[in-house]
């Protein structure tokens, strides 16, 4: 088990990630306060009334997916830079801590820093305008249903990181290529069985979607039912462990 997890060993690693890019961070994190600040900024000033909750939501879910997944991508830059993967891949640390102090960073602490981030700037911009009689709400982006969107963010977060170590370049594009045509071929495959089961010409749907027909010249839309929603997120953590599992199997396939 030392062999495989050592908690000194793993907290050297922890800090030396950190001190090497801790730089590169910060300036990272200028950048998405500044894109907050600014484009939230623009939102006020356009918008005449206070920012409200799908608003926020909006905002949160955007960057958070696209800065998260961004710098996700990025985590593992040393094993593809032939001059960097020498001095990575023959650290005196296991494979399972280099790829747990990655995972811990590109999905936990920028979790934590963004969410922190997120809320100071939205707590400036609400303060930015006044606006009479009308009460403005803050997003609770912890509280149901909204905690889902961490569980989306886990789900792309496993792919990318994925693709970050199976792409040797262009980590970023040929993960969000592969994920686009994979998604369009699964709503295909999807029609095409709600198609068979119901015998009704079925409008083009996403896996675990709702299902839309047209029939005697009217839409009409199946909603899946509340009990299905646990299913979903079972199934969600499944393919996510799945993803990172990967992940690992082939950080440990890199030689020097």
């Amino acid at each position: 088990m030392n062999n495989i997890f050592n908690t000194k060993r793993f907290g050297r690693l922890f800090i030396k990630q950190l001190a090497e890019h801790y730089k590169t961070y910060l300036m990272a994190l200028s950048v998405l306060l500044g894109v907050m600040l600014v484009g939230g900024s623009f939102f006020v000033y356009l918008i005449p009334t206070p920012l409200d909750i799908g608003t926020q939501v909006i905002l949160f879910t955007g960057l958070y997916m696209l800065a998260g997944t961004i710098f996700t991508s990025t985590i593992f830059a040393d094993v593809s830079d032939r001059k960097k993967a020498v001095g990575y891949l023959t650290l005196p640390a296991s494979h399972f801590e280099k790829f747990l102090v990655g995972w811990l960073f590109s999905f936990v602490v920028f979790t934590v820093v963004y969410s922190i981030s997120f809320y100071c700037i939205l707590t400036i911009l609400l303060n930015l305008r006044h606006w009479p009689h009308q009460h403005t709400y803050v997003l609770n982006v912890f509280g149901y249903p909204y905690s889902s969107i961490f569980l989306v963010f886990m789900l792309l977060h496993s792919i990318t990181i994925c693709g970050a170590l199976f792409f040797e370049k262009l980590h970023f594009i040929k993960t969000g290529f592969s994920f686009f045509i994979a998604v369009i071929l699964l709503s295909l495959l999807n029609t095409s069985l709600l198609h068979a089961l119901t015998g009704r010409d079925v409008r083009t749907a996403t896996p675990f979607s709702n299902m839309s027909f047209i029939e005697n010249g009217k839409d009409y839309g199946v909603s899946a039912s509340a009990a299905f929603e646990p299913m979903v997120v079972y199934i969600i953590f499944i393919v996510s462990i799945v993803f990172w599992v990967a992940a690992y199997y082939r950080l440990k396939e890199k030689q020097v």
